[in-house]
């Protein structure tokens, strides 16, 4: 009988899982963006300052209004034509994922066309995974060469994206 290995990916579910419940308070109201984007009272740190409320009501307002926008999760997986979870599922070890970034060659300027097509289909927002849980950065950094501008596509794709987004009048942001 073989023990079952606890995957990264569940340790770390489970574990963000926990912290979260912990860190949040049992008995709040509003609504599951004004939780996570903060708006609600009782998530309000201490230190931020009054004139954060307002600022943070009226995004948040805004977000309500836009109702649509584009999730964009792009990254090394898209080399191998699978899902982002394959380092992982499929236990690559390491030092066989790592080249992928070589490899990974997107076409010029991806984001032109998807702010396009955004905009052409009344999206006003769009958001962009800037770094994948296997460490690759889409921006420059100094803090590593693991990074689109120092491997395969030799630019700042979230450069590009940020960009392309705002000539078409988009909101852009950025997560990691």
């Amino acid at each position: 009988m073989t023990k079952k290995r606890t995957t990264r990916r569940e340790w770390i579910t489970g574990t963000s899982s926990a912290l979260a419940g912990a860190a949040l308070p049992v008995n709040f109201s509003g609504s599951a963006a004004e939780r996570i984007f903060g708006t609600s009272s009782a998530l309000q740190s201490n230190s931020s300052p009054a004139g954060n409320d307002a600022d943070r009501a009226r995004r948040m307002k805004w977000w309500h209004e836009a109702r649509f926008g584009m999730f964009i999760h792009w990254g090394l997986y898209s080399v191998l034509g699978r899902h982002e979870w394959v380092m992982e599922n499929e236990g690559i070890p390491v030092a066989e994922y790592e080249p992928l970034a070589k490899q990974f060659h997107p076409k010029p300027f991806p984001a032109r066309e998807w702010a396009k097509l955004a905009r052409e289909t009344g999206m006003r927002y769009m958001v962009m995974t800037t770094k994948h849980h296997e460490g690759f950065c889409h921006f420059d950094t100094k803090t590593t060469d693991y990074c689109a501008p120092k491997q395969g596509p030799g630019r700042d794709l979230v450069r590009e994206y940020v960009d392309a987004a705002r000539a078409e009048g988009m909101r852009a942001s950025t997560i990691r």
